[in-house]
């Protein structure tokens, strides 16, 4: 019968999950007899602090069964060598701002927390940036401030450098590509515990290029260098039509008892090389300063300040969720007004539910200059064609202590998603996606990236035994 069934699945589920994490205890007490209790943690007060830290509430309340604290790149190794050895499921955790529930932590699973890996230097010789992965982009950027430049990393200080993998949008992004662009080198752990150092030009070059927008499928990424880019005095302003300007859109529905205040937010950035700018080019911001604002900061700001006005994210206080969707640069403008519309619809349909405190739409336009900057730097996974596109994200911030949407304001979210029209040959945004979109099938590398991975992880262990996106 159908019922006897179901009752034989959730037993072999039940069973299927112990072993798994029979197998995770044996892998924390395998990396614990090599690297000591300090690095290696299944209570106590850091233990708590970690499997506690996640920036969205769905995956501060996940338990691990261990935390391995890494201090150098052979700690990284060891912890994955005993993973792969026992079968067991892990997740690794740099900043921990992300949205998708399992992503950056694992129910009964270890966890690779990178909190203790924030060393930074810059050579000034080779120009470059060496960062480790449980840096946020607030201290990055705050540590090369006195030396006169900045990292091509996120848009807000909280954000963890972790993002460099799934592309990564910067304030400097029209001028010199995606944050993975930037990268100059990396320190890979495969699969296996083995590692390498993958380049533009090495023999691990196939690797380096599928790296960059592929996130967290091919292995654990315990350093990094980067092109550094020298930091000029900023200007906000409203316009891309430049490489040095960016333009930021952010529409936001704010739900306080079931009423909606719809709220309009625009950033405004431009990397002005003259010092001593005191007023923005008419022919080129002419148009975008006519428009009539409630506040306005136009002046001039340093890159660190620019940085630090983006809010810092809700601090584990409450759940998150994201969506993605793109637009060609040549849509007509009614595609804008009909996901505004469709927007609007889908925070009516959850704002009853109580689970909301906010849910917003953003915009945020990608110009042939930053593909351009890419491809002169060897190019990236994600391979977006010329032409210009603008990425789209829904974000959702839950009410606080609301983990997870309720089901009817999940398919809502989904019906939204189904509704946006998406241009041909234009990427997704992996940073701002749900976990349930296949983020890599809109690269322009999806097929060469299959072939990577199959190439340096031939057992498919990162995809079956890590959260991540779909499609490899």
């Amino acid at each position: 019968s159908m019922k006897a069934y179901l009752l034989i699945q959730m037993l072999l589920a039940a069973t299927l999950s112990f072993a798994q994490d029979q197998n995770a205890t044996r892998a924390c007490s395998s990396i614990e007899r090599f690297l000591g209790p300090i690095k290696v943690q299944s209570s106590g007060p850091q233990f708590e602090d970690g499997a506690t830290g996640a920036w969205n509430l769905a995956n501060a309340q996940l338990r691990p069964a261990c935390i391995v604290f890494p201090l150098e790149t052979s700690d990284v190794q060891v912890a994955m060598k005993a993973i792969f050895q026992f079968n067991a499921r892990y997740a690794v955790q740099a900043g921990g701002h992300s949205a998708m529930e399992g992503w950056d932590n694992s129910q009964g699973g270890v966890l690779i927390l990178f909190s203790q890996m924030n060393n930074i230097s810059y050579n000034q010789g080779t120009d470059t940036i060496s960062v480790e992965p449980g840096l946020t982009w607030g201290e990055a950027t705050s540590a090369m401030e006195p030396f006169g430049v900045a990292p091509v990393g996120g848009r807000a200080s909280s954000v963890g450098t972790g993002l460099l993998l799934g592309g990564g949008l910067s304030f400097l992004s029209p001028a010199h590509g995606f944050g993975a662009d930037n990268i100059k080198s990396l320190d890979v752990v495969l699969v296996d515990g083995t590692l390498v150092i993958a380049t533009v030009d090495n023999e691990y070059a196939d690797l380096f290029r599928a790296l960059k927008g592929g996130g967290n499928r091919y292995g654990i990424y315990p350093g990094s260098s980067v092109d550094a880019v020298i930091n000029a005095t900023a200007h906000y302003v409203q316009t891309v039509n430049d490489p040095r300007a960016v333009l930021l859109v952010a529409l936001i529905n704010v739900i306080v008892s079931g009423e909606i205040t719809p709220i309009a937010q625009v950033e405004l950035f431009y990397n002005a090389t003259d010092t001593n700018m005191t007023t923005l080019p008419p022919s080129i911001f002419g148009e975008f300063l006519l428009i009539p604002a409630s506040t306005s900061n136009i002046t001039q700001l340093s890159y660190l300040e620019v940085l630090n006005t983006t809010p810092a994210g809700n601090n584990s206080g409450s759940g998150e969720t994201f969506g993605a969707g793109v637009f060609s640069s040549a849509e007509d403008v009614q595609m804008y007004h009909d996901a505004r519309a469709h927007w609007d619809n889908f925070t009516q349909a959850v704002a009853g539910t109580g689970a909301y405190f906010f849910t917003n739409l953003i915009f945020t336009p990608i110009p042939s200059s930053q593909i351009e900057a890419g491809r002169a730097r060897g190019g990236n996974a994600i391979d977006a064609p010329l032409g210009g596109y603008v990425a789209l994200n829904l974000g959702e911030q839950l009410t606080l202590g609301v983990a997870q949407p309720p089901a009817e304001a999940d398919d809502a979210k989904l019906l939204f998603l189904n509704q946006l029209h998406r241009s041909p040959g234009f990427p997704f945004f992996m940073n701002e996606c749900d976990k349930r979109q296949n983020v890599y099938e809109t690269y322009g590398d999806y097929e060469f990236m299959k072939k990577t991975y199959m190439k340096y992880d031939p057992t498919r262990f990162i995809v079956e035994h890590m959260s991540g996106p779909p499609g490899l």
